[in-house]
């Protein structure tokens, strides 16, 4: 026992230099930080995804194609959810119980929420929903959403606004032989009707979310840590590259809104609103939809079968022994 104790000396002291060189909190408030995350994180993914569809558009061709949409699309979802991290992704409540073989009642409850940062207001209603985040923080992800979707919008703006003027001759259009509204928010096909594309929207929203739910199951297979963003952003690419022709994958609220409003006020005026019959409500509502039907058919299939960690034990032939430890 007395070896121990100079070690026990020099552990202690150890600890206490290493608390004296953390970082110091300076926002303590932890709604204004998840807030200030989620605005970071979703201007983080629209500013790579519209200047990639501004780069496309304005290049005419030259400078990428519908491919380099998908792939950037995706990169900037995985590249916004490493910026959210931890700090944004919250979970409703703090766990009780971290260990799956535990036999308290903490145990069923285990909330994962979306790895990293949301950035997608259909994922943050549906964790709401799922009860994964509570409902007095959704104005919050909404907000924060709305903002670094419109800011990232008037940053993309001003990079290209050059290339925009010198693609469109100064006309900035919704619709015609160059238009460039498209840039910022989707619109539908021409062959493409409402009632189609509402439908559109909620498949692939519920696709998004089911695979969302999916991933973030640790009972199931969930991928390693720290790779979930990159997971998220093939999920968001293959999204693309498989639902994406129809209207442009909004899959996402936020995301289409807040750009929607800026370039009303930017120079192509409502017709941002009446353009595709009235579109603008579709990428608005469907994915709400869509989303909690994909996480509530995840839900219904493969969450709720899970067997208890007691009664897979029990299968395995396992026993679960909890190690007493022998007080000196």
């Amino acid at each position: 026992m007395k070896d121990l104790v100079p070690s026990a000396k020099i552990g202690v002291s150890e600890l206490k230099g290493q608390v004296g060189t953390q970082p110091r909190v300076w926002i303590k408030n932890e709604a204004a930080r998840v807030g200030l995350a989620e605005t970071l994180s979703t201007y983080v993914m629209m500013a790579f995804g519209l200047g990639s569809v501004a780069q496309v558009v304005t290049g005419q061709g030259a400078f990428g194609q519908y491919i380099s949409i998908n792939i950037a699309f995706g990169l900037a979802v995985a590249m916004g959810t490493y910026v959210g991290g931890k700090v944004s992704g919250m979970s409703a409540d703090p766990l009780k119980c971290v260990d799956l073989t535990c036999s308290s009642p903490a145990a069923d409850r285990v909330l994962i929420s979306f790895p990293g940062a949301h950035m997608n207001g259909a994922v943050s209603f549906t964790m709401c929903v799922f009860g994964r985040l509570t409902w007095k923080m959704l104005p919050l992800y909404i907000c924060a959403q709305l903002l670094g979707s419109f800011l990232a919008s008037g940053t993309i703006y001003a990079i290209y606004y050059e290339a925009i003027h010198n693609y469109c001759g100064g006309n900035l259009t919704v619709t015609g032989p160059k238009p460039t509204a498209g840039i910022f928010a989707t619109y539908p096909a021409p062959y493409l009707s409402l009632v189609a594309g509402f439908v559109d929207q909620v498949f692939g929203t519920a696709m998004l979310l089911l695979c969302v739910m999916a991933l973030s199951d640790q009972k199931n297979k969930p991928p390693p840590a720290g790779s979930e963003p990159v997971i998220v952003g093939l999920l968001v690419m293959l999204i693309g590259m498989s639902l994406g022709s129809n209207s442009g994958y909004a899959i996402n609220p936020t995301r289409d809104i807040a750009p929607r409003f800026f370039t009303a006020i930017a120079g192509w005026g409502f017709e941002v609103f009446r353009a595709g019959n009235c579109w603008w409500w579709v990428p608005l509502v469907a994915p709400l939809i869509g989303g909690v039907l994909g996480a509530g058919v995840y839900k219904a299939f493969v969450e709720l079968h899970h067997p208890h960690p007691s009664e897979q034990n029990r299968v395995l032939g396992e026993d679960v022994h909890i190690p007493l430890v022998k007080r000196v």
